[in-house]
């Protein structure tokens, strides 16, 4: 019993934690969107070359991607974080289905770039937290799904 309410608190704190960076980071990317910021598209190319090439309205739907993206994300990570703290942290089961299936779908589906578009550009972090998010929930299982018949 101690054993599955250590590994339960260590759940939801790495939710929380993963949550609040997923914030931070979509934070700091709808920085560099707006701000005008240097943005490295790739290794080899910047919005400085895409500015050569296709001109301000360019570089305006290269930025504007951005933001929609961050934004997106930002209230992705907010309510991870409001999930995670209120129900999550009470043990309600549809919580930990919850973010799930949020997490698992929307970071598979990041994965599959690998294959349908060929890059592994992003890969990394989705496969990060993915990660972390299926090993957070792994150890919150012993408490969210014991017997009915024991206490919370």
């Amino acid at each position: 019993m101690k054993g599955s309410n250590l590994l339960f608190l260590v759940s939801w704190v790495i939710l929380l934690i993963v949550s609040a960076m997923i914030v931070l980071v979509s934070a700091q990317s709808l920085l560099v969107a707006y701000s005008g910021q240097p943005d490295v598209i790739t290794r080899d190319y910047t919005l400085t070359q895409v500015a050569e090439q296709g001109g301000d309205q360019a570089v305006k739907a290269i930025r504007g991607r951005r933001a929609t993206a961050a934004t997106w994300a930002l209230g992705f990570g907010l309510l991870a974080i409001a999930v995670t703290f209120i129900p999550y942290r009470r043990g309600e089961q549809w919580a930990w289905w919850a973010v799930l299936v949020a997490v698992g779908v929307s970071q598979v589906l990041s994965l599959v770039r690998a294959i349908a578009l060929a890059t592994t550009v992003g890969t990394g972090a989705a496969g990060i937290l993915l990660a972390l998010v299926l090993l957070a929930l792994m150890a919150g299982v012993p408490r969210m799904f014991r017997s009915s018949g024991l206490e919370r």
